[in-house]
Order: C-alpha cells, then structure tokens, then sequence
C-alpha cells in the first residue's frame, strides 16, 4: 500500500497561502486582540515572589489544545506542582480528547474539563464548560500556554483566588522549551532561584500497563526476533510541513540499520492505517495513547518526526529522537533524559541516519558504563 507523500504545493496558487490557512491565521488574530483588549486585566496575577506555598489547596491549569504532544508537555508542570504542593488537588481544562487518560496516571488530578477543539463554532459547549469553572473556587489558577488566547481567556474567568500566567514570566536567561517554561514560571512566582533540574515529561505507566506492554511487543515479534535484537520503533507520520515521504523513511531506515547493526525495526502505524515503511516490517497499531506509550517503552528506543506520538515517548523511558526540520528543536524537541532532537533541514536521510545512530550508540556506551 502506497503512502501519501508531502503535500503538492498546486493545491495553492504560488506565493499564496491556502484559504484554509489564511482564515486559522485572523482567528488566530482576532482572538489574541479579544483577548488583549475585552479581557479587564485581573487584580489577582501573582508577581515574582508573589506566591506562597501556604493555603493552596485547590488548583487549576489551562492549556485548552487539543494536540496530543502540548498536552503531553504539561506533565513537566504537574511533576513540578506535586512537589511544591504535596497535598493539592489539580483540576485541569484541556481541548485534546486524550486529556483525562493521559493523566491518569497522577493522583494530584481531580477533574478533567475538555473544550471542544473548534469552542467558537460550539458557543453552548462552551459557556457551559467555563461556567462549571466558575461555579467552582480556586486558590491558583495557572495559564500554562504562553501565547494561548484561550487559555488567558480561561484563566481570566476562572473564579480564583491568585493567577499565575506564563507569559508573564521575563524570557531572559530562561528555557524556551515549552515542557519547561510554565515550570520556571511557577518557581519565577514562588520566588525560588532557577534551577536546572526541571522535570522530565512522564505520563506514570503503572507497572501493569508496563507488562501489558511488554506481552504487546512480544505477541508483534513472535517469530521475527528470535535472536533478542535491539528493537528500534519508527513511528513516520507527522503533520504538515513535517511530514516525511516514504522514500524518505525507507532510505533513513536502511542506512541507520546498516550503521546501528542488527535491530528489529516496529512500524508504529497511523490511524489511517498506511504503512509508510513499504510494509517490510512488523506494525503496532493502537487508539489507546497509553497503550501505545507502554509498547514504545517496552521496545526501548523510538525514532519520528516532530509529531505529538513524539512527546508521548518522551514521557516514557525509552530513548525517543526526534528529526527536525521546519520546526524548533529547542522549543519542540523530546524533553529529558537521552532524548535527542537530530537536525535534518537538509534533507538527507542517510546523514539524518548517521546522526540518529552516533546518538545511539553515546547513549549505549553511557549505560553501560
């Protein structure tokens, strides 16, 4: 089965944008000026050191998108808040319908709400979803989506005690990595000196889901792996200008299993059910993100583009590398530990499969040592 390969850029005259990009661009627009300009400003941000850790029982953290990956990244924040505020409670509102079972995993989160990803088109959804957090009472809201005019909007309305918004944080000397910017912000208020150790993204497998996993990946290589190789999943789908063709990945796939050795390679398929590896290896298909995450760590090592599947593994402990292109490694990459973000704007898969490998093996040797 064919893939579909990168977009042709004749669906749009040249020089033009797509109408359908134009029209999210002035949304994007009108919503950063309602926003700016219809919003009073609250009485109630914290400045820096303006937070005490005493009296906050009740939290809520906005990040209304409904991308997998910057759902994903709020993990960092909810590592961080679990520290600070042991015996808090986290409600969170959210736009990605995985939300609620990605965080699963944390004891610290109560309720889950979901906006609807299109709220403007749904004005009854979403009335009713800000006026459950209006009815409730916070001690601290956190805006944790710098740029994000729904999350100010949101956070703005949410009847809370003292807010925390991300962009209110000086930029200078700070991480510009999304994971870690609303965890620096939060330090930024409670008056604490920066610090290096900002956690790393984790979703919390429980060891259950581990072994389910693991029997997964051993049901996929029964009768493939034989010889216990090394299992490098590849997961070669991403959105827009990240998305890479199918010669792409069949020419990088050989190459880094010319230079890495013998490995068994997983095609982690999308759910439109397309290989893009030319159906040559063993796939994995699930809906369930968790799940998925479980297998990825089970097979110890995951390679993509910048996708959301790629912040997912991130927050597992397999060794995930990213390939970059179009987008910012330093704000985007695959947060923590051994994780990588490989540069290949050229173009090249046999040297995008160079650097992918010389990764591998400076994290092989490291874990050996």
């Amino acid at each position: 089965m064919r893939s579909a390969s990168l977009p042709s850029p004749s669906a749009a005259e040249p020089g033009r944008k797509p109408l359908h990009g134009s029209l999210a661009t002035w949304r994007r627009r009108i919503a950063a000026w309602m926003a700016g300009h219809l919003v009073p400003p609250p009485a109630n941000l914290v400045g820096p050191g303006g937070l005490a850790s005493e009296r906050i029982q009740r939290i809520l953290v906005c990040r209304p998108n409904h991308r997998l990956g910057n759902t994903v990244l709020l993990t960092a924040l909810l590592v961080e808040i679990e520290r600070r505020f042991p015996g808090a409670e986290v409600d969170l509102l959210s736009a990605g319908p995985a939300a609620a079972t990605l965080f699963r995993g944390f004891d610290i989160v109560g309720d889950c709400t979901t906006l609807d990803r299109r709220a403007v088109r749904r004005p009854l959804a979403t009335f009713r979803a800000l006026r459950k957090l209006r009815a409730r009472r916070y001690d601290l809201v956190i805006d944790a989506a710098a740029g994000s005019s729904s999350g100010r909007v949101a956070g703005a309305l949410a009847n809370a005690r003292l807010q925390l918004r991300t962009d209110d944080m000086p930029t200078h000397g700070q991480a510009r990595h999304l994971a870690a910017r609303p965890v620096q912000a939060l330090r930024w208020a409670l008056g604490i000196a920066a610090e290096a150790d900002i956690p790393r993204l984790d979703i919390r497998l429980t060891e259950h889901e581990r072994r389910a996993g693991q029997d997964a990946l051993a049901r996929v290589l029964r009768g493939v792996n034989e010889g216990h190789l090394p299992v490098i999943a590849i997961f070669p789908n991403a959105t827009g200008s990240k998305l890479l063709d199918t010669n792409w990945w069949h020419d990088f796939t050989m190459e880094l299993v010319a230079l890495h050795g013998e490995a068994c390679v997983i095609e982690l398929v999308s759910a439109d059910g397309m290989s893009r590896l030319g159906g040559g290896y063993p796939t994995y298909y699930t809906s369930d993100p968790r799940k998925l995450a479980a297998f990825i760590e089970a097979a110890g090592t995951y390679i993509s583009a910048d996708c959301g599947v790629m912040h997912l593994a991130a927050g597992t402990r397999a060794t995930t590398v990213g390939l970059f292109g179009p987008t910012d490694p330093v704000r985007y990459g695959p947060y923590g530990g051994d994780n990588a973000a490989i540069v290949c704007e050229d173009g090249c898969p046999r040297l995008a499969a160079r650097r992918v490998a010389t990764h591998l093996v400076r994290v092989s040797t490291h874990a050996h040592i």
